[in-house]
């Protein structure tokens, strides 16, 4: 298979914006040692001894304070009262798998910084868009009403777009992935700036809500694949792979915007919640849960199971689980998979092998 060499380096992805608050316990017992066992320390002959204790008047003990362990019965036999939920996440963002919760969230100091060189390296036609996208979400992360789920997906997105316009900036970028990318940064900022216009005035109850969060969550998806498309480690080697995952995220970044726009039409929105919908329901389309069986007879590496789980969350499928098992972690398992030639899954696996992913979709097993 041609491979195409990846002259830009990208940065390692962080993810949400918010700082964890620690608790830390008390510690009143270590602070109750009695008074003669602290003269008991000073050199022998050299100090007085120390003046005893008038009788009669014991020191009352200390008493520690109660550890979390003896509320525990008490907090499990009263009812109380639930906390409020908030928006669960989109429903296009699936849990994260174990290797992406241990990454280290990005501060939002580190954010600011990335959305100012983004904005120096976007192309003059698209800077003011760029711009007022990159600005409204930091506002949002900022915002203490913005849910923990929103805010991760604001920060997806200014990570993505910010890669993305480094890419855009190296003269190393073949003109082509530049202007496809130019493209996505245009319709990416749009979508987010009319999601925002569409909100309704603060104080009334459909203010948060209006934001669409399975929209919402398919910006989010395309950010991370963004962020994927600029790492030397996970980028699309073949020319025509990577330009069939940038035209997934152009339409994905179409449909949210479509979804948003006042001037849409019906019909060109309710295309646009196709794209949605599906791509939701994308962790319940039975064939990429038999590909996940398939790949996992030959003992796939956790490594590999998880890059194909995330690059289907980030374009879908078929052609995101292809792209997922393109990466080098899935090499053993696609190898063996193409031995098997009585498997049903035997010609998928040996054009993966073989040629670009992109044009293996038509080998996917119909049944």
């Amino acid at each position: 298979m041609a491979r195409l060499s990846r002259r830009w380096i990208s940065r390692t992805v962080g993810t949400s914006c918010l700082a964890a608050a620690i608790a830390l316990p008390g510690v009143g017992s270590a602070l109750a040692a009695p008074t003669a066992d602290r003269a008991a320390t000073s050199v022998h002959g050299t100090d007085p001894p120390p003046t005893p204790e008038p009788p009669g008047t014991p020191e009352p003990p200390s008493q520690p304070p109660p550890t979390p362990e003896e509320n525990t019965e008490e907090d499990t036999e009263s009812p109380g009262t639930p906390p409020p939920s908030d928006r669960t996440d989109p429903p296009d963002s699936d849990p994260p798998s174990d290797r992406e919760k241990t990454q280290e969230p990005e501060k939002p100091a580190e954010l600011k910084k990335d959305v100012q060189e983004g904005v120096a390296n976007a192309p003059k036609e698209v800077r003011k868009q760029v711009e007022k996208a990159l600005t409204q979400m930091l506002d949002l992360i900022d915002d203490p009403d913005t849910t923990p789920a929103e805010r991760k997906a604001y920060a997806q997105i200014v990570k993505g777009m910010t890669e993305t316009l480094k890419a855009i900036a190296d003269p190393d970028t073949p003109a082509e992935d530049r202007a496809a990318y130019t493209k996505i940064m245009k319709t990416m900022s749009e979508a987010v700036t009319l999601s925002q216009e569409q909100t309704p005035a603060a104080g009334t109850q459909e203010s948060r809500p209006a934001r669409a969060p399975a929209a919402l969550g398919l910006l989010a998806s395309s950010g991370n694949a963004l962020v994927a498309l600029q790492d030397p480690g996970t980028a699309p080697t073949d020319p025509e792979d990577r330009k069939r995952i940038q035209q997934i995220v152009a339409e994905a970044c179409e449909a949210s915007k479509t979804i948003a726009d006042p001037e849409a039409s019906e019909e060109e929105k309710e295309e646009a919640k196709k794209v949605v919908a599906r791509r939701a329901a994308v962790f319940k389309n039975a064939q990429y849960l038999d590909l996940m069986k398939e790949i996992k007879r030959y003992k796939a590496q956790a490594a590999c199971v998880d890059t194909v789980e995330n690059r289907t969350r980030q374009a879908g499928w078929t052609d995101g689980s292809l792209w997922g098992l393109s990466d080098a972690a899935c090499a053993a398992s696609v190898a063996e998979g193409a031995r098997q030639e009585n498997s049903q899954w035997h010609a998928l696996m040996a054009c993966v092998l073989r040629d670009p992913f992109s044009t293996c979709a038509s080998e996917v097993p119909k049944d």
